[in-house]
């Protein structure tokens, strides 16, 4: 078995791996066939299947959650309107849909918290409750307002919101994306923490561009947020972002990127209008923590969700992130995917691989010819995964197992045992492999090291003492073509 490696060095990506993506003919039901007519074709792991759960009368379905009842829900930005969609006979088609709220602007997310609906706008959130329970919001209030107040602009770019609950901490996250492309601000590119009752406003986090994907890990109770990088600083930079948020943190914007690194100011004026950098930012970079994970430039990720024990057990530590895909990638459109982000561990906050896990949406990367657009992602009870898509064809897929042990368990490349790690003057790495061919040590900068090694009895044992503090990529193959990847620390 081949396990494909690819390591971006330029833009500093997390490694990516082969999940062994095989094409799959997407199910359309009958009543679904009038609104989607053609022959769809997407790529999953081996055990997995896909079928529309809900096809017509959608205008731009964003994000998505799940009721009390397991009730599948969508804000629909354009229409302004929240959609139930029940499966009662729970055969992976919605029976019917219904507006379960409506008379909104710009309605991007929907959540469910202690009985009661969220749903977010550009300057508002409300909070909506089902008096009778059947399935309408009657009464609703503002939750927060003014969202924003006190910008240089109310509208510009970036007018979707995100909220998340903390029912341990009793908080509220709420995402505020960047007015613009890149300039100096303090209303916006901020996530901001409330109380639960929608007080108590402050900035918990800022330097963050626009994190449209929001959730709370559901083991350590952590803030997570993936982000979506300027542009107009070529295909490669920014790499997008995904990460814990922490309180006080800052994540570069507008200044930097990845290990601290500036952009080039003098490429455009965007960047040239930020100019001269003053100690106060130079003192923000500085305080920059290197991401959980980099994925490719320009993908636009929107939504994120951790895995749980409904997924094979080689997933579920990972995350799914929708990646839209964006306008700013000439000659290399990239995104129009679900992307599978690999963790060891629920408390590990370095990824050790990124894997493409469900493609075939764009046909023409060249020309940008796609068919559906991925947003909203939501875990059904049974392990499956519903996604919505806002452009190109406007539906609700679902994403569901086969059976309960895939290829996905079977094609996860054989792990590695490390010793010590944190590493100080050598690493020893134990493989099954009877001839170990190579070996490599590579910085997160995509640098092979120069380091000396020693083979014997199944064992590497590699010198790193001369290798400066920091995380490191440790690459192996076997004689037999297998490659393995794993993380590893220097102190």
């Amino acid at each position: 078995m081949l396990v494909v490696l690819r390591l971006n060095v330029y833009a500093q990506l997390t490694p990516q791996q082969s999940l062994g993506l095989q094409p799959i003919q997407v199910e359309i039901p009958a009543i679904f066939k009038p609104t989607l007519p053609g022959n769809y074709i997407v790529n999953l792991p081996s055990g997995w299947g896909a079928r529309i759960f809900y096809a017509g009368g959608l205008l731009k379905p964003r994000f998505l959650a799940i009721d009390k009842n397991g009730v599948l829900h969508v804000a629909d930005y354009n229409n302004g309107k929240v959609f139930a969609m029940p499966d009662n006979n729970r055969n992976g088609i919605a029976d019917t849909i219904f507006v379960a709220a409506e008379n909104f602007t710009l309605s991007h997310d929907v959540k469910f918290y202690d009985g009661n609906m969220y749903v977010t706008e550009e300057r508002k959130v409300w909070k909506l409750t089902d008096a009778n329970d059947d399935g309408v919001y009657e009464q609703r209030e503002i939750f927060i307002d003014s969202i924003a107040e006190g910008a240089a602009q109310p509208g510009g770019g970036h007018r979707t919101r995100t909220i998340v609950f903390d029912s341990v901490n009793q908080k509220v996250y709420l995402s505020i994306g960047s007015l613009c492309n890149v300039c100096r601000e303090d209303k916006r590119a901020i996530i901001e923490q409330y109380n639960m009752d929608g007080t108590g406003k402050r900035t918990y986090a800022s330097g963050i561009r626009n994190a449209v994907g929001l959730t709370i890990h559901p083991v350590t109770n952590n803030l997570w947020a993936n982000n979506n990088g300027s542009d107009r600083q070529g295909s490669q930079i920014p790499p997008e972002w995904i990460d814990i948020i922490r309180e006080g943190g800052f994540y570069g914007y507008p200044f930097a990127y990845g290990n601290k690194t500036y952009f080039n100011f003098m490429t455009h004026p965007d960047y040239q209008a930020l100019l001269p950098i003053t100690a106060s930012d130079s003192a923000k970079v500085n305080q920059m923590v290197f991401p959980a994970a980099h994925v490719e430039a320009h993908s636009a990720p929107m939504a994120l969700m951790f895995l749980n024990n409904r997924f094979p057990p080689s997933m579920q530590h990972g995350l799914i992130t929708a990646l839209r895909g964006s306008w700013d990638s000439p000659k290399d459109y990239r995104g129009y995917m679900l992307s599978y982000i690999h963790f060891d561990s629920p408390t590990d906050t370095s990824a050790n691989f990124t894997a493409d896990f469900c493609t075939g949406f764009l046909t023409d990367t060249v020309n940008r010819v796609f068919w559906a657009r991925p947003v909203g992602l939501a875990l059904g009870s049974n392990g499956s995964i519903f996604m919505s898509s806002d452009e190109g064809n406007r539906f609700i897929m679902e994403l569901y197992q086969t059976r309960s042990t895939g290829m996905i368990q079977q094609k996860a490349p054989q792990r590695l045992s490390i010793f010590p790690n944190p590493a100080t003057k050598y690493l020893v790495v134990n493989t099954s492999a009877t001839i170990i061919e190579t070996i490599e040590i590579i910085n997160l900068m995509g640098k092979k090291q120069d380091v000396e090694t020693a083979s014997e009895n199944h064992q590497l044992k590699v010198d790193t003492s001369k290798l400066l503090k920091g995380i490191y990529v440790c690459k192996i193959k076997e004689s037999n073509g297998i490659e393995h990847v794993v993380k590893f620390f220097v102190n």
